[in-house]
């Protein structure tokens, strides 16, 4: 638990509150991620830090798909268009964001630090929904190519 609010790991730390956190408390957050790290280190003999980078790094996503509404005359048209994510905290809260989307889809009983840290195990060990989700966003950005053409890097 130490090595985990260390300074090193802060920002992963603050993150992880700042995804969790209920209508801006960040009480509530930090709560919920103390339970979460206790009840993971009671089920699994691993370190925490170890796993919860691995499933960081197996479901963060390169590219993401941004919509935008494009008007036609007086018709409003929608597009997708890829965006890459040059950015390592933008890929990291996408990651969580995918991590914690698909903990919410899941509305079986039960608590969200628990469902959270089954989560968070099942994605290090790359058999999660998240990481079909973030498959599927490559997917899409790999079908919408045609607009990295307007792209400036």
């Amino acid at each position: 638990m130490r090595k985990f609010l260390s300074k090193k790991n802060l920002f992963l730390k603050d993150k992880t509150i700042n995804l969790i956190m209920k209508r801006g408390k960040k009480t509530t957050g930090e709560k919920i991620l103390l339970k979460f790290v206790k009840n993971f280190q009671k089920s699994n003999n691993k370190k925490f830090i170890a796993l919860f980078q691995a499933s960081i790094m197996n479901t963060t996503p390169v590219f993401s798909v941004n919509t935008q509404v494009v008007k036609k005359g007086k018709r409003k048209a929608t597009k997708d268009v890829p965006s890459f994510l040059s950015d390592h905290n933008s890929r990291i809260s996408t990651s969580l964001n995918f991590l914690k989307q698909s903990v919410n889809k899941e509305k079986k009983t039960g608590h969200f630090y628990k469902m959270f840290a089954k989560e968070i195990l099942s994605s290090s060990l790359s058999t999660s929904p998240s990481i079909v989700k973030k498959n599927e966003v490559q997917k899409q950005v790999l079908l919408n190519k045609r607009y990295w053409s307007n792209f400036k890097w």
